[in-house]
């Protein structure tokens, strides 16, 4: 059998730079008026699967970081399809008000990462009289540009089942007489993909021992830095932001089923990546059950309730702090 480490190197390696293409356009700022760059997407791929909360991955870089629209002179943001929205002067007064309190918390006022950028956007998305359901999905986005941060992409990797698979082959791995140099590789590796699974304790056991398996050098230490920022801070920020709002839009009522089935899965997967495992079990097995549910989410969603419930655990009992996750 092939090791893992060579499979996942595999992965990693050069992907088709013509795989993802993206077109730029000049529009206008509908507030303030100045120039602003408009992004399109013209291809794409799936060659890097899918993750439980349904984030998409292609080749050569995701869209999503491209998706929001900035206007440089006050960093207004909407997605870039929306730039030409049109609004009166109350609603102007509304959005440069609540434009200034955004701008207030961000990092770096010149060039603020893409994850605050989705964040302006969805507090101007509120203004715009966007439901909160519209909202959630522009948080979620954010939370997503937060994991290509960390992870990037692995190529071939076919959704939760794929992911689990490969975090089992892994762990029979480290079982195994690695040399150092190897099961740091594998080390890391496995604490991407589980990152893409939603598992988080497992995630921070495995990139907990590659911090302990020796001294890192400034390259590995980055990256190491940069994997626990965005996958401890930055990301859950945006998951908490998501499920707030999730939680008041299947408050509404006159919501579409379809609507309210997949903001119940997506609901259920945030809740499961960030430990609230009994609720999400009860949300994963309200989809599981629904009829009318589309039949990848019912799939998923009794995929991963049988984790919460202990049914078919991510690893056999005893394989770590997430054997039951």
């Amino acid at each position: 059998m092939r090791s893992l480490i060579l499979s996942l190197l595999l992965l990693l390696a050069a992907l088709p730079a013509s795989a993802t293409q993206i077109a730029v356009r000049t529009g206008t700022c509908p507030l303030g008026g100045g120039p602003v760059k408009i992004y399109d997407e013209v291809s794409a791929s799936t060659v890097g699967g899918m993750d439980s909360d349904l984030a998409t991955y292609t080749a050569g870089g995701q869209f999503r970081a491209y998706a929001i629209a900035t206007c440089p002179d006050n960093l207004f943001s909407l997605y870039g399809k929306d730039m030409g929205v049109r609004f009166d002067e109350a609603v102007a007064r509304e959005l440069r008000a609540e434009l200034a309190r955004a701008r207030a918390e961000l990092s770096d006022l010149d060039d603020p990462p893409v994850w605050e950028r989705y964040g302006i956007a969805a507090r101007m998305y509120r203004v715009l009289g966007k439901d909160p359901l519209f909202i959630a999905q522009v948080y979620v986005e954010a939370s997503w540009t937060a994991r290509d941060e960390a992870v990037g992409v692995f190529r071939g990797v076919k959704g939760p089942p794929g992911i689990v698979g490969l975090l089992r082959q892994g762990e029979a791995e480290l079982a195994g007489d690695l040399d150092p140099a190897k099961r740091r590789t594998l080390l890391f590796n496995l604490a991407r993909l589980a990152e893409r699974g939603g598992y988080p304790a497992l995630r921070d056991r495995y990139i907990d021992e590659f911090a302990r398996s020796g001294p890192l050098d400034a390259e590995e230490q980055a990256a190491l830095d940069r994997f626990r920022r965005m996958t401890t801070e930055i990301e859950p920020r945006y998951q908490d932001l998501a499920i707030a709002e999730l939680r008041e839009g299947l408050r509404r009522e006159g919501l579409d089923r379809d609507d309210k089935i997949r903001a119940t899965y997506l609901l259920a997967d945030l809740l499961r990546r960030r430990g609230h495992d009994e609720e999400a079990l009860g949300l994963y097995s309200l989809v599981a059950a629904e009829p009318g549910a589309p039949p990848d989410l019912r799939e998923l969603a009794l995929f991963l309730a049988r984790q919460l419930a202990g049914d078919d655990p991510v690893l056999p009992a005893g394989d770590g702090d997430a054997g039951s996750r």
